[in-house]
């Protein structure tokens, strides 16, 4: 909203008024005065000076904030811009009421008396003014909503409506076009706070040579704004033309399929990293009192309006969902006729798939991490086990209840990659508090397993499951298959939090994957019973499978 020069001399009036208001100060009852009444119109007076200077001063804060932060307002209340003047007026009239009724109420004139009339003439002035504004605003305001065809050779869509008042209230759609543009503003601006607040002033001090924090950070945790900020520039100056020339007829999904190139190329780096930025940051912060006694600083700087730094930078991570939401909302408000139906669908085709290719992307680059996190968590873990075509995919720890993977009676850790099954064991404490609490036992190649045994549970045998595969000794990730001895391990799922059929079907769709077979080849379901050919006699697991007693067909 723009301050016009009627509003700017209202808010010189009312400001005056509130000066002379001010200078009035004490009530009309002399101190010497007590009794009952005295005291009642007393604190009558303190009331209606309290109310009138409060509504008096949001006036004048009203029109101040709206010339320096235009749409401030806005964005973070209720209040459209269109409703601005009439809450203008309404704050004027208060206050004009409120000290009238002081003046009224019973009380010994004083020399204030002069000033206090002076002080009601200009409030009465700015208040009729504000009256006269706000009802030309609202005029002006239901004539530019009006739809306006234009003289060309095409035929546009007819914009049905139910009657003539209609006319003056925007639409549904007109609405919702508005809030997306409204949003935008303020996602624009707070991408602007974290690169004009946060960003420069730490890359300048690092390239003064008084880093604050290391250049490789800020690329880490401020990575990809500044072109997230460019793009949604140009999405704003598009969307705020066509809202500025709005007709029912036009087409906002254009928009954002226009620029679908770039959305996919500036979100995926910044959302995959957004979490590891995150975590520098706080470690930064807690190990550096400086750079927190700077973001304390910023944090009270009137551009970022009160908001800390993680929670601006997580604004890009929910933007686009946000958009998408929206996308929804103005397809359902926007009549079968208008070409823009067809175009929205498509726009929300546009940003699903933005969505998941950002989602797809992040779990890539989780998974590789992972594997870095695998290599430090197991000793002895083979550096082969990093490549770039290798992604994590789950974890369990296990009990081993028979020879196989390892000897019985042990505790294992299994991390599934795309390609291969790493085996760790448990270590015990006798190792010390500084040693990996994880031993490699070896890489097992996917192509190597036969097939996986779900065994069905019972009473007496619970998450069991067993893995039939061709040993290898100390797995070669690339090594020869041919000829090896075949063995079975049957494990116990040890993680509660763990559901055995989750496990199971990744990793039989894992090996399906790499086999190039069918599910249904891989998975096996067994009974307990059959699995007692293959355990140790005289075994606390083997009594257990013994105990159990077959269904009966």
């Amino acid at each position: 909203m723009r301050i016009t020069q009627m509003e700017t001399a209202i808010g010189l009036l009312a400001g005056c008024s509130l000066f002379l208001h001010l200078c009035t100060a004490g009530n009309f009852i002399p101190p010497t005065e007590v009794g009952f009444i005295g005291s009642l119109f007393g604190y009558l007076h303190s009331i209606c000076n309290l109310i009138a200077r409060i509504s008096l001063l949001s006036g004048v804060l009203l029109i101040i904030v709206e010339a320096k932060f235009p749409s401030m307002v806005s964005s973070y209340t209720h209040v459209q811009q269109h409703l601005l003047p009439k809450y203008l007026s309404k704050m004027l009239i208060a206050s004009l009421l409120f000290t009238a009724v002081r003046l009224i109420i019973p009380g010994p004139v004083t020399y204030f008396s002069k000033l206090y009339k002076l002080c009601i003439l200009t409030n009465l002035i700015s208040a009729g003014l504000a009256v006269l504004n706000a009802n030309s605003y609202s005029h002006s305001s239901s004539v530019s909503v009006r739809w306006r065809p234009k003289s060309t050779d095409v035929k546009k869509p007819e914009i049905k409506r139910s009657s003539s008042s209609d006319a003056d209230v925007p639409t549904k759609r007109h609405r919702t076009a508005m809030e997306l543009l409204q949003t935008e503003t303020t996602y624009l601006r707070n991408l602007n706070t974290i690169l004009k607040v946060y960003k420069e002033p730490l890359q300048k001090a690092a390239d003064e040579g008084k880093p604050l924090l290391a250049p490789e950070d800020i690329r880490n945790a401020f990575g990809g704004i500044d072109d997230i900020a460019k793009l949604h520039a140009c999405i704003h100056q598009d969307l705020s033309e066509m809202i500025d020339n709005w007709e029912e007829d036009c087409c906002i999904a254009h928009i954002f399929t226009k620029y679908r190139e770039q959305l996919l190329k500036v979100y995926p780096p910044y959302v995959n990293y957004f979490d590891m930025g995150k975590e520098i940051l706080m470690k930064q912060e807690k190990a550096n009192p400086e750079l927190g006694e700077f973001f304390l600083a910023c944090f009270h700087e009137p551009q970022s309006l009160k908001q800390p730094l993680n929670a601006l930078l997580i604004r890009p991570v929910q933007r686009l969902p946000s958009i998408s939401l929206l996308i929804n909302d103005l397809h359902k408000r926007t009549d079968d006729g208008l070409k823009d139906k067809t175009e929205l669908e498509e726009a929300k085709k546009v940003l699903k798939q933005v969505l998941s290719h950002i989602n797809e992307d992040k779990r890539k680059t989780e998974g590789k991490m992972k594997i870095f996190d695998i290599v430090y968590e197991v000793d002895g873990c083979p550096v082969e086990v990093v490549s770039s075509n290798r992604l994590f995919v789950s974890r369990v720890d296990v009990a081993t209840l028979t020879d196989g993977l390892y000897r019985s009676g042990e505790r294992l850790a299994l991390y599934l990659l795309t390609d291969v099954l790493e085996v760790a064991k448990w270590r015990n404490r006798s190792h010390g508090k500084s040693a990996p609490l994880l031993k490699h036992i070896q890489l097992l190649p996917l192509s190597n397993i036969i097939s996986i045994w779900d065994v069905q549970d019972n009473d007496e045998c619970k998450n069991l499951f067993a893995v039939k595969y061709k040993s290898q000794g100390n797995a070669i990730i690339d090594g020869s298959v041919n000829g090896q001895e075949e063995k079975l391990s049957v494990l116990q799922l040890l993680d509660d939090r763990t559901f055995k059929s989750k496990w199971l079907k990744a990793l039989t769709a894992q090996i399906a994957e790499v086999k190039q077979e069918k599910v249904e080849s891989v998975m096996k379901q067994v009974e307990p019973m059959e699995l007692a050919g293959h355990v140790k006699k005289g075994s606390k697991i083997l009594k257990k499978l013994t105990r159990v007693k077959p269904k009966a067909e």
